[in-house]
């Protein structure tokens, strides 16, 4: 039996969560399709801002307990990571409920794909649905750029900032492929808790974007922290070494080898809209496979 709503919102994302309320405030019937339980809230909430300023909050704390052995700093970072579970769970648990307890709102855990303008396939872990809406609004955020770097795909020791949150030993060795603000939150936090940090940029300039006063001021922070930014290098290959794995990269025409115990990928997010079939609902994507729209924000459709 298919049932139909007033709106079908993909993603319990920010955007999401708030216009889903915003729906049920006005007495409109809502289905709020996310494919993850542990995504309830949305990026922010779960796997980025609100974990990561937990973790920068207790490396800070870390580090004023002044010069300790690594053993010491690993157990800071464990409770820390426990600490940041905490604090999301409890987060995720609260925008569950916010909609869930609603009379005019379903929460449907699984994968969304369109059948038509009006009809969304919905794959959960028990069955498959088929839902209308009168509107439908996508809200599916983005993911990580994987880079087609020999070996990235298939090392265990390397992560994305979503996977890196849920590591609860402390690499020794970290490397972060990348420059942008990703990889410089991580390497901060990174190296107070005591890892050594190393950041390969591509580039030839650091954080190229900005004023080169703001730059030069960002890599000072940094290297005072103990970062080793090299600017300029391009990774090449990941490859297991035993207990470790090996970052090789290009630098002035050189391929160069880095022992390390972790690497983090933060090379670039890009919209989050395989898999959703758009072409059935006849929904038109740019070249960067963002979904295209006007200025109030409505598709081709």
């Amino acid at each position: 039996m298919q049932k139909h709503y007033d709106a079908i919102i993909i993603g319990f994302g920010k955007g999401g969560k708030t216009l889903a309320g915003f729906l049920a405030d006005r007495g409109q019937s809502v289905a709020i399709i996310e494919r993850s339980n542990m995504m309830y809230g949305g990026t922010c909430i779960n796997i980025a801002c609100i974990p990561t300023k937990t973790l920068v909050h207790e490396a800070r704390r870390s580090l004023c307990r002044g010069d300790r052995d690594f053993a010491e700093k690993a157990a800071d970072y464990k409770r820390a990571i426990a600490r940041k579970n905490e604090v999301t769970g409890f987060l995720r648990g609260k925008n569950y409920a916010m909609l869930a307890d609603r009379d005019t709102v379903d929460v449907i855990t699984g994968t969304a794909s369109f059948l038509s303008p009006h009809d969304v396939q919905v794959k959960t872990a028990d069955e498959t649905l088929t839902l209308s809406g009168d509107r439908i609004f996508i809200n599916t955020g983005g993911e990580t750029v994987i880079p087609p770097i020999e070996g990235v795909r298939e090392n265990r020791r390397v992560y994305t900032s979503t996977t890196m949150l849920d590591l609860e030993e402390l690499p020794r060795r970290l490397v972060i492929l990348g420059g942008g603000y990703i990889a410089l939150e991580f390497a901060s936090f990174y190296a107070e808790f005591g890892s050594r940090v190393t950041i390969l940029e591509r580039g030839s300039r650091f954080l190229a974007r900005e004023d080169a006063d703001v730059a030069d001021s960002v890599r000072k922070a940094l290297e005072n922290k103990g970062v080793t930014i090299i600017t300029g290098a391009s990774a090449s290959a990941v490859r297991d070494a035993g207990d470790e794995a090996e970052v090789r990269f290009i630098l002035d025409g050189t391929e160069q080898a880095l022992p390390v115990d972790a690497i983090l990928l933060a090379t670039g997010r890009r919209p989050l809209t395989a898999g959703l079939n758009l072409e059935a609902a006849g929904v038109k994507t740019t070249e960067q496979g963002a979904i295209a729209v006007d200025e109030r924000l409505q598709t081709s459709v």
